[in-house]
């Protein structure tokens, strides 16, 4: 983590509005004929804003977070501040990674939200975004198929745990909706490892009655469109 703080109003959906983040364009390797494809999130808890939705196409065997593993600085951002354009621009200049985009706003629950994407036709894709109301949980999905022309595939997302801060469910450390905290806490190094979350428990000021959920998180159903 770095000691930036970011404002996720300005990255995940407040009561008021959605608000846009721009998005980055293809790049990395040359790996089939290239496609275009719509990546349609709903969020499926009943009291977590889902935070603008960062995809990427790459090679199988690929990711942007493996689970058991240390959170590295840009998941820390997508996971604690709801901002996965650090994340993005870091996909877009590695090896096998063929585009990286970050949706325009983010996904209340209940309701859906699109994002387009290009690939090779032989890519994988994996997505990520921050559950508003959280320290660092995350929804995620990692290195699954791209469907064929005129196929559409659909999965469904868990939410993990970045490992990035500590679950204390205090409001002065939750940036979403629910509470207003700060967004990064760059001086708690939290579990140190991506895990499956478990939940808001009611231990601080998050009420679980409200705020908790049951995995999956998430519905995505990706359609190829060109």
């Amino acid at each position: 983590m770095n000691n930036k703080m970011t404002v996720l109003s300005g990255l995940i959906l407040s009561s008021a509005a959605l608000l846009s983040a721009p998005t980055w364009a293809e790049g990395g390797h040359h790996f089939g004929k290239e496609a275009t494809y719509e990546v349609t999130l709903t969020n499926l808890t009943p009291g977590q804003p889902i935070a603008p939705l960062m995809v990427t196409t790459h090679r199988s065997g690929r990711s942007f977070f493996q689970a058991g593993e240390a959170p590295s600085e840009e998941l820390a951002m997508l996971a604690e501040a709801g901002n996965g354009l650090p994340m993005a621009e870091k996909l877009r200049e590695m090896p096998y990674f063929s585009a990286a985009e970050v949706g325009s706003g983010g996904t209340r629950p209940g309701l859906s939200s699109t994002v387009t994407i290009t690939g090779h036709v032989r890519d994988h894709l994996s997505l990520g975004a921050m559950l508003g109301n959280t320290n660092d949980a995350f929804v995620a999905l990692s290195d699954v198929d791209l469907p064929k022309r005129g196929e559409t595939l659909t999965y469904l997302a868990p939410a993990y745990d970045a490992g990035s801060e500590t679950n204390d469910e205090f409001c002065a450390s939750v940036p979403g909706p629910a509470c207003g905290g700060e967004a990064l806490s760059p001086q708690d190094s939290g579990e140190g490892f991506v895990t499956i979350h478990n939940g808001i428990h009611g231990i601080g000021g998050l009420d679980a009655a409200l705020y908790d959920w049951r995995n999956p998180v998430a519905k995505v159903v990706i359609k190829r469109v060109q």
